[in-house]
């Protein structure tokens, strides 16, 4: 997807969206270049149903973590939101930006509700995640000792396939 139909796809997004999410992601595996796999699967994702957030007045992920630890009967003090590790969130957009290497790369930060289904390929054919070499499991923050954990990600501009945004699909 490009950056241009990113923004348009969430530009009328206020305060926080419901929004579905499809993508082709390559998937990072341990064993560097050792790893005969390695740059050679992709993971597909479609049907996930995430929520979007801009931040406006507050930051929707630090609000999310805070209402679970109370439904959990813990101190929502106890969840400290850490400074962002890279990029700079486009003020008010679910839209991270990335300048490394002398290009801006976009990234579109979502929390999930519903994952979707997954399937990886290896050279653009299905394999089963039991027999990728090296694959890793991706772990949520400590999150305030939270049971419930929210997780979110950012997903590249260009590993998304499709969003759909108020019955509007975009590519």
């Amino acid at each position: 997807m490009k950056h241009t139909t990113l923004v348009e796809a969430v530009t009328n997004v206020n305060g926080a969206s419901f929004i579905g999410l499809d993508t082709l992601t390559e998937v990072k595996l341990t064993g560097g270049k050792k790893n005969p796999m390695q740059g050679r699967v992709t993971k597909r994702m479609t049907g996930a149903s995430v929520m979007v957030f801009t931040n406006q007045n507050s930051n929707g992920y630090e609000n999310m973590v805070q209402r679970r630890l109370v439904a959990e009967g813990k101190d929502p003090a106890s969840f400290e939101l850490s400074p962002r590790a890279w990029g700079t969130r486009v003020p008010n957009m679910p839209i991270v930006e990335h300048f490394k290497d002398g290009t801006t790369k976009y990234y579109l930060e979502v929390i999930f509700l519903k994952p979707g289904k997954s399937v990886y390929l290896l050279d653009g054919a299905l394999i089963a995640a039991s027999d990728i070499e090296g694959l890793a499991t991706a772990e949520a923050g400590e999150q305030g000792g939270l049971e419930n954990k929210v997780h979110i990600r950012s997903f590249a501009a260009d590993s998304i396939t499709e969003l759909r945004v108020d019955g509007k699909a975009f590519q």
